[in-house]
């Protein structure tokens, strides 16, 4: 069932993502990588995730990335498997404010962050950690200050998986679309019901456990 959840998924994006050969090849060329030179992530791309944690009762979630540097904006949608509808929206802009909603429940919470959201040169000074098979592909296997190991094809440099060691959870990339925008530009700006939230200070808890995890791996990747 989570699998045909998965396939959806990717027809409702190739619906709207048309992308010709041309421009994966020019996008490629631009970001390419290697042993002496870390990913650097194009400007704008859509990403699919499968996550996996290494304990099992936390429960697997696909997340979709819409990243948009020149829009100064990153949202992550998260739907658990065990609920599809009960997706949470990951909103990081470069306003440096953060929202965590989830519109099935019209609950919002908000926090101001002293950073923008993670720069396309974000995996400089990560470490090589060498070429790696990793589900059948050949990878360059980076780490970060103790925070996420990151793999990405040798013949691409695309995102195939990365680990989160905090969380301990992989995320296992099963579409990328570099260049492509987000489907509505309207997902960049948070719902009217997190008004009433709005201000929260970086150090507070979030009390959606979902929201808090993702809230930190990513703050803690900005160092």
């Amino acid at each position: 069932q989570h699998r045909n959840y998965g396939i959806a998924i990717l027809l409702g994006l190739r619906a709207w993502l048309p992308a010709t050969r041309k421009m994966l090849i020019l996008v490629i060329t631009m970001y390419a990588c290697g042993p002496h030179q870390p990913p650097l992530w194009p400007e704008r791309f859509v990403l699919v995730q499968r996550k996996y944690p290494d304990d099992p009762a936390m429960g697997n979630e696909t997340t979709i990335t819409f990243y948009d540097w020149l829009a100064g904006a990153n949202l992550i949608k998260i739907t658990p498997d065990s609920n599809h509808s009960d997706v949470l929206w990951d909103l990081e802009l470069n306003t440096r404010h953060s929202f965590y909603f989830r519109p099935a429940r019209n609950s919002c919470q908000s926090i101001d962050f002293p950073v923008g959201i993670l720069r396309p040169d974000w995996l400089n000074n990560a470490t090589y950690l060498g070429r790696v098979i990793h589900n059948g592909r050949e990878c360059f296997k980076w780490t970060k200050v103790d925070f996420i190991d990151y793999y990405a094809a040798t013949e691409s440099c695309e995102p195939v998986a990365w680990y989160f060691h905090s969380m301990r959870a992989a995320f296992e990339t099963i579409y990328y679309q570099p260049g492509a925008h987000v489907p509505h530009t309207s997902w960049f700006t948070p719902p009217e019901y997190c008004s009433t939230h709005y201000g929260i200070a970086a150090q507070a808890f979030v009390t959606d456990p979902s929201a808090y995890v993702h809230h930190s791996l990513d703050r803690g990747l900005r160092k």
